[in-house]
């Protein structure tokens, strides 16, 4: 049957499907109550927290208890999306979360279907390559549709905090980090998490070695002082400050992604748009 590979069916099919899904679910709650539309994409947040846990009791998880179980914490940062998500949607009041979930739902899925890394290789219809498809389409979806709706809306004047809050992302999944290994969930020391080539899908320890292009890019807007080891606990070997490393590339780079992928919500035009779409009565 093959596997899912960049370029080839199965990858745009996977593409396609979540498209059709974006699409039907804003068709099915154009018109609806704000309760309405609240509710049924709550309960899509709760079931993708559901999955992520859920997922223990199939293969290949099953086959690799206890240490499958840090594949159910918050060790990269959808996980830590699918995990937070549900509960920042249970605050009705539209906050700096709600923007930061935007950013990150929309960025963050989009990425993952571009570049499916965990699909990657993948027999396309296995359970745990369904299950990263629906996962991460789901990321995408709710943020997304809520934001067509009316729900929960991006605002440009919320850019700043954009790069806080995704520190505060890398910071829960570096001390996840630790946690794990001192469960021993991961067998390793922890001074094995200052090499960037261990266990680093978020870039939380600094340029992972298979991304030279990157350390190109981030490096010129990372202070010395984050990449210099001054407190002797990396034996004096240059290293990437935990998190802290990122404070500039975060700031540098993510603010300008999120003016752009939010820019549609700020047009008046589309505004209006949004707005009849809203008020349109279902037939």
């Amino acid at each position: 049957m093959g596997v899912v590979k960049i370029g080839n069916g199965f990858y745009f099919l996977y593409i396609c499907l979540a498209l059709v899904y974006i699409v039907a679910l804003s068709l099915s709650l154009r018109g609806k109550s704000t309760k309405t539309v609240r509710i049924t994409l709550l309960v899509i947040l709760f079931l993708n927290f559901s999955l992520h846990f859920l997922k223990q009791a199939f293969v290949p998880y099953i086959n690799n208890l206890p240490q499958s179980i840090r594949r159910s914490t918050v060790e990269n940062l959808c996980a830590v999306s699918t995990v937070f998500f549900p509960f920042i949607f249970l605050i009705k009041k539209q906050t700096v979360l709600h923007d930061f979930m935007y950013f990150i739902g929309v960025s963050g899925g989009l990425g993952a279907l571009f570049f499916p890394t965990e699909a990657i290789n993948m027999p396309p219809f296995a359970f745990d390559t369904i299950r990263f498809y629906i996962c991460h389409t789901n990321l995408l979806a709710v943020p997304l549709v809520s934001a067509i709706t009316g729900i929960y809306r991006p605002r440009w004047s919320k850019f700043w905090t954009i790069p806080l809050l995704f520190l505060v992302w890398e910071t829960i999944i570096c001390l996840n980090e630790f946690f794990l290994i001192g469960v021993g969930l991961v067998d390793a020391e922890f001074s094995d998490l200052l090499n960037p080539g261990f266990r680093n899908s978020s870039f939380t320890f600094g340029v992972r070695p298979d991304f030279a292009w990157a350390a190109a890019v981030f490096d010129p807007f990372v202070p010395s002082f984050f990449k210099t080891d001054a407190f002797h606990i990396n034996g004096g070997k240059p290293f990437y400050f935990p998190v802290l490393w990122l404070i500039g590339p975060a700031f540098v780079f993510l603010i300008p992604i999120y003016l752009i992928i939010s820019a549609p919500f700020q047009i008046p035009l589309y505004q209006k748009l949004i707005q009849k779409w809203r008020e349109r009565k279902t037939e």
